[in-house]
């Protein structure tokens, strides 16, 4: 798979010839996502054209809302690592800042999607494109004026209720990681670089590694998980709290740390990844370090019990 960083105008020819486009910003890459995707290979294969992913780096809610507090499934690398999954052969990430966000909806149309040799366009129900938002897939074929197909993937649903990054994002922050699995096809995941902390751990005898997210993603509610932590390509059994450390007068700051399970290495500015498997439970106040220690026990136990019954 090829990934371009594209700009506004487009001026050059990015393939020899006519394309699938799919459309849509696709945060988590979930299920919905993952259908509109197998359509557009279908398509693709069909013809023997090549399957293009048009996408951005920032969300719409960021650029056109200004929603600072915006918080993403997935940093671009593994939304890129999750397209070439599922088989697009070039994945475009195009920039807001180069003048995309301010185009019309024809000349989306016209500038953007014509000029990257679409024949079919395929997107999901809910796709608009274009500036304020005033444009969708009911006016996408008109505006085609004849010059490529528009295939509307319907809505996704799991137990009755629409497949979708919102009610994603919701469920990570519900700590309901199971659903938030079932949604986006495999566990949530996160990922950055292991920093310095207070040591804590090591002194109560459960060492951590502490991460520092390198992306705005989305963070699991406060509390204790049944977690799996890759570190230096070695996958291990883990558990991890997001807190603020309150037993130790921690309280503005949250703090993600991980006690991988065997795990005995120094990692500090290594990257890791951290699957988030389970809820065991809340973030409690200890009176003292050692009725902590007693408690993080209990959590391993916990954690133990649910890798063995989750094999």
């Amino acid at each position: 798979m090829q990934v371009i960083d594209l700009d506004y105008p487009i001026e050059t020819e990015l393939t020899p010839g006519p394309i699938v486009l799919a459309l849509g910003f696709f945060d988590g890459v979930h299920r919905g996502h993952q259908a509109l995707l197998k359509r557009a290979r279908a398509e693709a294969d069909q013809r023997q054209w090549p399957m293009v992913v048009l996408t951005f780096k920032e969300s719409p809610n960021v650029v056109f809302h200004a929603d600072r507090n915006f918080r993403y499934l997935d940093s671009p690398d593994q939304k890129i690592r999750k397209m070439e999954a599922h088989g697009a052969d070039y994945l475009l990430f195009a920039d807001w800042k180069t003048g995309f966000k301010d185009l019309s909806p024809q000349e989306f149309v016209d500038q953007v999607i014509v000029k990257l040799q679409a024949k079919i366009v395929v997107a999901g129900f809910d796709y608009t494109y274009g500036r304020r938002d005033i444009a969708n897939m009911n006016t996408l074929p008109g505006q085609a004026h004849g010059r490529f197909e528009v295939i509307e993937v319907p809505e996704q649903k799991f137990l009755g209720k629409k497949i979708g990054s919102t009610e994603i994002r919701q469920a990570i922050k519900n700590g309901d990681m199971g659903l938030a699995a079932e949604l986006l096809g495999e566990p949530y995941v996160l990922s950055g670089k292991v920093v310095h902390g207070k040591r804590l751990g090591h002194k109560l005898g459960f060492p951590t590694l502490n991460l520092h997210l390198t992306y705005p993603n989305v963070i699991p509610k406060i509390g204790v998980y049944a977690t799996r932590t890759t570190v230096r390509g070695q996958v291990y059994q883990s558990m991890t709290s997001v807190g603020y450390n309150i037993t130790f007068n921690e309280k503005r700051k949250i703090y993600i740390e991980s006690n991988l399970f065997g795990f005995d290495q120094e990692a500090y500015g290594q990257t890791i990844a951290i699957e988030w498997d389970k809820y065991l439970r809340g973030e409690l106040d200890f009176a003292n370090g050692q009725e902590l220690t007693a408690q993080m026990r209990k959590d391993q136990v916990a954690a133990q019990r649910f890798f063995k019954k989750n094999q």
